[in-house]
């Protein structure tokens, strides 16, 4: 690592004369100059589990932090039963040009068989989470590929696949960014493809409006796993 530039007055990102014109630190909230944008985000580097309240478990199995450099957390699921994390409440929506931004590094402990992998947004609503809305990474069957897959309304289409290899006890660096017109899919910080002229909608459209989740989940052969290092989701809102 190089020597840090160094900014002894701070930092600021919104003009003076605003509110937090001579705040130090970058407004964690408007980070553009347009008026009333801002940006929304959801991180966590799985040190701790906060707020368990605003997490679901599904399948009855058990999602805990476990010992890993730099912070890691692993769901386990019951023995050949479906499992899955979701944040419990809405927040996120995808909204015609405006950006969004998502990513996960995640890992299966192991991948054979008829074991499936899923991560990415959900629709989720009055607390649960439906199959319905969707676009997500997922490495399906009997496969060790991975593809990125939208549901709208109840139809899904497979938008890429082959985005990557999937490996046993092998972590995913995988990410998107919508950039207000196009959906970029990017693999450990390359970006592999580009889904152009995106719509979006609550039918016959590339992704669905809904109000939607991060998730990931797993249905195992047996009791495989999955750890996750890292996710953040963001987009830019309008408020």
């Amino acid at each position: 690592m190089g020597t840090p530039t160094r900014f002894t007055y701070g930092l600021a990102t919104v003009a003076k004369g605003k509110p937090l014109g001579d705040y130090p630190l970058p407004d964690p909230f408007h980070t553009s100059s347009d008026s009333g944008l801002d940006v929304f985000t959801y991180s966590n580097d799985f040190v701790d589990l906060g707020n368990t309240a605003s997490r679901t478990i599904t399948g009855g199995a058990a999602f805990a932090l476990a010992d890993g450099l730099n912070g890691i957390g692993v769901l386990t699921p019951v023995s050949a039963t479906a499992a899955s994390v979701y944040r419990t409440a809405a927040s996120f929506q995808f909204i015609a040009g405006n950006k969004f931004w998502f990513l996960h590094r995640i890992k299966a402990s192991a991948i054979a068989g008829a074991m499936v992998l899923n991560f990415g947004m959900s629709k989720v609503s009055g607390g649960t989470i439906a199959t319905t809305d969707r676009l997500y990474f997922t490495k399906p069957a009997s496969s060790t590929s991975l593809n990125l897959v939208s549901v709208v309304n109840n139809v899904s289409t497979t938008l890429l696949t082959g985005i990557t290899t999937v490996a046993a006890d092998t972590y995913l660096d995988v990410g998107f960014y919508y950039d207000g017109t196009d959906l970029q899919v990017f693999v450990s910080d390359n970006m592999i493809a580009r889904v152009s002229g995106v719509t979006i909608g609550s039918a016959s459209t590339t992704i669905s409006n809904a109000l939607m989740s991060p998730f990931f989940g797993l249905t195992p052969v047996a009791t495989e796993t999955v750890t996750i290092d890292y996710a953040i989701i963001a987009e830019e809102t309008t408020r």
